[in-house]
């Protein structure tokens, strides 16, 4: 037994420089991967942050404009129209559903 320890010794001794330039090095690969998840996290957060502000922004000017276009189509009557030249349209023809068109074309594409 005292022969296994001090040849397990030695064997240590001979690569203790390796062993612990091999720990090192790990230590410092973990580390660097470390480093690279901790920046991918914080510019992920930021263009998140980004991205919200830039959503809320747009937000707020589409609900300006539904205002607009709502205030807008209040005021439209056929008498407001007349001011920008537009006049009531004429029907010259149209088609009549009493016509026995058969029973596919009364419903539609649905078959």
């Amino acid at each position: 037994m005292t022969k296994a320890i001090a040849q397990t010794y030695t064997v240590v001794e001979m690569y203790s420089r390796q062993i612990n330039t091999a720990l090192i090095f790990i230590c410092v690969f973990t580390l660097f991967l470390y480093a690279m998840n901790v920046y991918h996290v914080i510019s992920r957060t930021v263009a998140l942050e980004s991205i919200q502000g830039q959503t809320a922004d747009l937000t707020a000017s589409v609900d300006k404009l539904d205002g607009q276009y709502l205030e807008m189509a209040s005021k439209i009557s056929p008498d407001a129209l007349q001011t920008y030249g537009f006049k009531q349209g004429q029907v010259s023809a149209f088609i009549s559903r009493t016509t026995p068109l058969g029973s596919v074309a009364t419903r539609g594409h649905e078959l």
